[in-house]
């Protein structure tokens, strides 16, 4: 009721401005003309009509229309869409999340990289289709936003034990070549939180209708489009590609049989009805993973008010000059000058590590090395080096990178379920409004 009065309040001010909009529009034009209008209420953020017909013609430019309902419907599907996404940057705004320009700068030209074009080609291009540039980007800032602020929040609800990631690396390492893909699409039928009786034999109702249609032979993607509630209905509800134990596991268990183009469902959960499609499924062997360790020595001079980089470097070259003329030896030249306190003690030994975990600048000159040799002096973000490379192998990583994978389909699976209930909360939390749905 509070949100009810704080959106009527919030309307009411508005109407001074709408009145002023009108008389203006009535002594230029001659008749009032609405400029702009509002689909729906959120909280306290409005959702725009032109938002709506925007992303309306891109939906329709951009897919088949054969798989796409009717306009009205398309709309609908549109305006919730928008409405969970606003509801999104809420959460961002309110956790205080930003994007700045370098990030969406950054992000931008990966999109043109993407496409082969340049930045400034990318811009000419949305020109061409008639889609203001800044408009783009405000639309990738959101979306990063979005991508941030759902991260952040379902993360913090994800709890992975240490057996469940030892239970599934076991798994993948028993069963090498049936490291199964799959490629499904998905609708969904949601539930609210503490539904009534009406509304689970509504859903369930809708989920039987769906199902019966596709056995029918209509189009799996257009019915998605048409009734699923999922992030991914206008996309035809096309999932991609996926390994088949970071699915959600009431997926995993049907899906672990199923062949191409089989209809899997409708299975209850949490949140509501799905229903699957199996686009395609592939097989491949897993397969051994070696990484190249290394075992390195340096000596680190580090710049201050008193050292600059001239000084350290110069002071570098003068012990590689005695080292390599035999005046004193690498261990001895580290112990004395290197300010290192990790490794100066040991000779400016760093022992076996990847290559990784070191300086971008450090790494790039210790893989340039043959056994043996001595680099110049390198500067990296810590500090002027000189680099001696001891030796070099290659070491079986495959129990680790199993572990490494197994934690991340985890991560994947839970992420996935763990999204949807927070979306179900966030929209059951707010206030939201449909005006062409206002039927008072």
């Amino acid at each position: 009721m509070n949100n009810r009065l704080r959106i009527l309040n919030m309307i009411k001010k508005l109407l001074p401005v709408m009145f002023i909009t009108l008389c203006l529009s009535t002594s230029i034009h001659a008749a009032p003309r609405i400029v702009e209008s509002v689909a729906a209420i959120v909280n306290n953020n409005v959702i725009l009509t032109s938002d709506v017909n925007e992303m309306l013609s891109s939906v329709k430019s951009s897919a088949d229309p054969k798989n796409l309902p009717d306009d009205a419907t398309l709309r609908h599907q549109i305006i919730e869409r928008l409405i969970v996404d606003n509801l999104i940057l809420q959460q961002a705004s309110r956790a205080k999340i930003t994007v700045s320009d370098d990030e969406l700068n950054t992000t931008i030209s990966g999109i043109a990289k993407g496409n082969g074009m340049t930045v400034d080609e990318l811009r000419g291009y949305l020109s061409s289709i008639g889609v203001h540039y800044s408009g783009y980007r405000e639309r990738i800032r959101n979306e990063m936003l979005i991508d941030r602020a759902r991260m952040n929040a379902v993360r913090q609800r994800i709890n992975i034990s240490d057996k469940e990631v030892d239970t599934l690396a076991d798994t993948i390492a028993k069963q090498p070549m049936n490291n199964l893909e799959i490629s499904i699409s998905h609708i969904m039928i949601a539930i609210p939180e503490n539904p009534t009786k009406q509304q689970v034999e509504s859903a369930t109702a809708k989920a039987k209708e769906v199902i019966s249609r596709l056995k029918n032979g209509e189009s799996f993607a257009k019915l998605a489009a048409t009734y699923s509630n999922d992030e991914n209905a206008l996309k035809g509800g096309s999932m991609g590609w996926h390994k088949l134990n970071e699915l959600p596991t009431i997926f995993e268990e049907r899906l672990v049989r199923a062949q191409k183009g089989d209809i899997i469902g409708p299975l209850r959960s949490g949140v509501g009805y799905h229903i699957l499609k199996v686009d395609d499924t592939r097989a491949e062997k897993a397969k051994a993973v070696t990484i190249k360790e290394v075992d390195a020595k340096h000596i680190l001079i580090k710049t201050n008010a008193l050292v600059n980089d001239d000084m350290a470097k110069q002071k570098l070259l003068d012990i590689r000059q005695a080292i390599t003329s035999g005046t004193t030896t690498f261990d001895a030249a580290a112990k004395t000058y290197s300010e290192d306190p990790g490794s100066a003690e040991k000779g400016g030994d760093l022992g076996w590590n990847d290559p990784d975990r070191y300086d971008p600048m450090f790494k790039s000159a210790l893989l340039k090395l043959k056994k043996g040799e001595l680099s110049q002096p390198i500067k990296s973000s810590f500090g002027w080096h000189l680099i001696e490379l001891v030796g070099s192998r290659n070491v079986d990583k495959t129990d680790m990178a199993q572990k490494d994978q197994a934690y991340r389909l985890i991560f994947n699976r839970k992420f996935t379920e763990e999204l949807q209930v927070w979306i179900q909360e966030l929209r059951g939390d707010a206030y939201v409004k449909i005006m062409s749905e206002d039927k008072e």
